[in-house]
């Protein structure tokens, strides 16, 4: 069954990369490693993938069937200018999810450092409401050369299992 579920994952990407979003997968063991233009990562088997291509972003996702939590690996477009830095970074990812979350109780639930792509980021968790279910996403951010890149993982609280974020963040790197 998860040899049938790891293909029909490729075969979903496979479509994404017809289309353009140029995404490659390579599976082993319980993850499949996610390649692209701009990043890569490990993602778990047998979670449902999707893309969002805008002016502003870049994302795959996948979500889990069993809990219904979402990682995705993002790349923000735009290169920022030098002097703008990882506290810059993390401020206007705050700032966003404030008004993203207006009205919701958003919190930022801790915040610390974070090693990804081998590299000094930043990590943030916030929780919110969201139809009566208390939620949270983990964020890891990476600044290089003025790009942004993120790994981020949320669900309902108490069905988001970090072990997966944190594998995806240590897996996490930049594309070739």
């Amino acid at each position: 069954m998860r040899k049938v579920k790891v293909l029909l994952a490729s075969a979903a990407l496979a479509s994404l990369i017809a289309a353009g979003a140029a995404p490659a997968v390579e599976a082993s063991g319980h993850t499949v490693k996610l390649s692209g233009t701009r990043f890569e990562m490990d993602v778990p088997n047998g979670w449902a993938p999707g893309y969002k291509d805008l002016d502003n972003l870049f994302m795959i996702f996948f979500k889990d069937p069993k809990s219904g939590a979402v990682l995705e690996g993002v790349y923000v477009r735009g290169a920022q200018p030098a002097s703008f830095t990882l506290g810059d970074f993390k401020k206007a990812r705050i700032s966003q999810q404030d008004k993203a979350y207006e009205g919701k109780d958003h919190k930022v639930a801790q915040e610390g450092d974070a090693a990804i792509a081998g590299a000094k980021g930043n990590y943030i968790l916030t929780t919110w409401k969201e139809g009566g279910k208390d939620m949270e996403k983990h964020t890891a951010q990476h600044l290089k050369d003025g790009h942004r890149y993120m790994v981020v993982m949320w669900g309902e609280k108490g069905k988001v299992d970090k072990k997966v974020f944190d594998h995806a963040v240590k897996t996490f790197g930049l594309g070739k």
